[in-house]
C-alpha cells in the first residue's frame, strides 16, 4: 500500500518530468524568488489539484506571501499532488473533513483570489462579504466563471477587480483547442481501449473547446458531428466540415457523445432514451453537471462497473449508455494530455498575479493585458526553444 510520502514522491517525479521538456514555471519562479511580488500578501486560490497546479504553487511560493488551496472539484483531485503541496508548507482544503473547502479557504482572508468557476468568489460575495473590502483582486479561469461573473454583476455590483484571462488569445487558441482536444481523447482511448478511428462521435457546443474536440476527433479518424443551439457557431461547424444534426439525429447515431457545452444538464435520460445501443458518454466542459447523470441512474435497471471510471447503465426499456469519469472533465480526472497548453495557462495566470501586486485596478471585470500574454507567449517560444523570428 502506498503512503502519502510515496504519492507525495510520484507527483515531484512527475513535476520533474514535464518541467525538462518545457520548463516555463520554473524560470518565472526563478523570477519571482529575485522579486517577491507577494510578500506580506494572501492568495487563495480554486484549483483542480492536479500535478500540474502542484508546479504552479511550487514556483509562485518562492513570490513570498502565503497561499492556500481549495479544490476545484473532488473529482479532480490527485492525493498525491495534494501531499506535495502541504510539503510546501501550503494548506490544502479538499472537503474531505466535511467542511466547506471555499470557506476554509477564505479563513485566511485572502488579498488575491484565483478562481474556476466563480466559486470561491461566490462563495466570498455570499457568505463572507465584509472580508470584500480586503480583496484587492481576482482572477477568473474558466467560461463558466466568467459567465456567472457577468450574470452576478448585472444584479450588483462586484466589490474588487476580477481579470478574466478565460478570453484571453491563448486560453481559447492554446489549452481549449489543442490542450483539451488532445488530451480528451487520450483519456477516452486510456479508459476504454477503442481504437477511435472510424467511430462516429456527436460533440456537444462549439466554443473553443468543442472546436477542439471535433477537430482531433477528425484527425484520429472519427466521424465528427457537430450540435449547436446557436446559429452563428453551427454555421462555422458547417463550414469546417462537420455535420450539424439535431440533438435526436446526433444521439441516434453517434457512439460516443461529448458535452463542451457550459451549460448543466445538456445530456438527461431522456435524450439517451432512444440512443444507439452502447453509446458512451463523457465531459469535456468545466463543470460536472453537463450530464445529468441522476436521471440516467434513475433510468436504468442495471448497472455495471467495467472499470475505475467506467460504469455502464442499462435503461429499462432502452439502450446501455456508458458513463466515463462521471461525468465530470474527463481529461482532468485521468491528468491525461500534454501539460503544456495548462503550463502556458498558469504562466499567464502567475504574471497577473505579479501584475496586479503593484497595479490599482477599477473593481468589476477586467480584461487581461496583451503584453501579459505576450510576455507568457515569448517565455513558451524560449521554453520550447524555437528561433527566434
Amino acid at each position: 500500500m502506498s503512503t502519502s510520502e510515496d504519492r507525495a514522491l510520484r507527483a515531484e517525479g512527475e513535476i520533474g518530468r514535464f518541467n525538462s521538456f518545457f520548463p516555463i514555471l520554473p524560470r518565472l519562479g526563478n523570477r519571482w524568488a529575485a522579486s517577491r511580488p507577494w510578500e506580506g500578501r494572501t492568495i487563495a486560490l480554486n484549483l483542480h489539484l492536479t500535478t500540474i497546479t502542484g508546479n504552479l504553487v511550487r514556483e509562485m511560493a518562492l513570490g513570498g506571501g502565503t497561499f492556500v488551496l481549495s479544490a476545484a472539484n473532488p473529482a479532480t483531485t490527485d492525493p498525491g499532488t495534494v501531499e506535495f503541496i502541504r510539503n510546501q508548507g501550503v494548506s490544502v482544503y479538499t472537503g474531505g473533513d466535511g467542511e466547506d473547502r471555499h470557506l476554509q479557504a477564505l479563513g485566511h482572508n485572502p488579498d488575491f483570489l484565483v478562481d474556476v468557476g466563480f466559486d470561491l468568489i461566490g462563495t466570498l460575495l455570499d457568505k463572507r462579504p465584509a472580508q470584500a473590502a480586503k480583496v484587492r483582486g481576482a482572477v477568473e479561469v474558466t467560461r463558466s466563471g466568467i459567465t456567472r461573473l457577468r450574470e452576478r454583476a448585472a444584479k450588483a455590483r462586484i466589490p474588487f477587480p476580477v481579470v478574466n484571462i478565460n478570453d484571453g488569445r491563448l486560453k481559447k487558441a492554446v489549452e481549449n483547442r489543442h490542450g483539451v482536444g488532445e488530451a480528451f481523447w487520450q483519456a477516452v482511448c486510456r479508459l476504454t481501449g477503442m481504437h477511435l478511428a472510424g467511430r462516429r462521435v456527436a460533440v456537444f457546443g462549439y466554443g473553443p473547446v468543442g472546436k477542439g474536440l471535433a477537430i482531433y476527433g477528425r484527425a484520429a479518424g472519427m466521424l465528427v458531428d457537430v450540435v449547436e443551439l446557436d446559429p452563428v457557431r453551427r454555421l462555422f461547424a458547417h463550414y469546417d466540415g462537420f455535420g450539424t444534426p439535431t440533438v435526436e439525429e446526433a444521439v441516434a447515431r453517434a457512439q460516443i457523445a461529448v458535452t463542451a457545452t457550459g451549460v448543466s444538464r445538456v445530456i438527461t435520460a431522456d435524450v439517451v432514451a432512444k440512443a444507439r445501443d452502447g453509446l458512451v458518454l463523457a465531459n469535456a466542459g468545466h463543470g460536472g453537471d453537463e450530464i445529468a447523470l441522476e436521471t440516467i441512474q434513475q433510468a436504468a435497471q442495471r448497472e455495471d462497473q467495467v472499470a475505475d471510471h467506467v460504469i455502464r447503465y442499462h435503461l429499462e426499456g432502452g439502450p446501455r449508455v456508458t458513463v466515463l469519469g462521471g461525468g465530470h472533465p474527463l481529461n482532468i480526472v485521468l491528468n491525461s494530455g500534454s501539460p503544456e497548453p495548462v503550463l502556458l495557462h498558469y504562466a499567464v495566470l502567475g504574471l497577473t498575479l505579479d501584475w496586479m501586486a503593484k497595479a490599482t485596478l477599477p473593481a468589476g471585470e477586467q480584461p487581461v493585458p496583451d503584453d501579459i500574454e505576450a510576455a507568457a507567449a515569448a517565455l513558451a517560444l524560449e521554453a520550447l526553444e524555437v528561433p527566434s523570428a
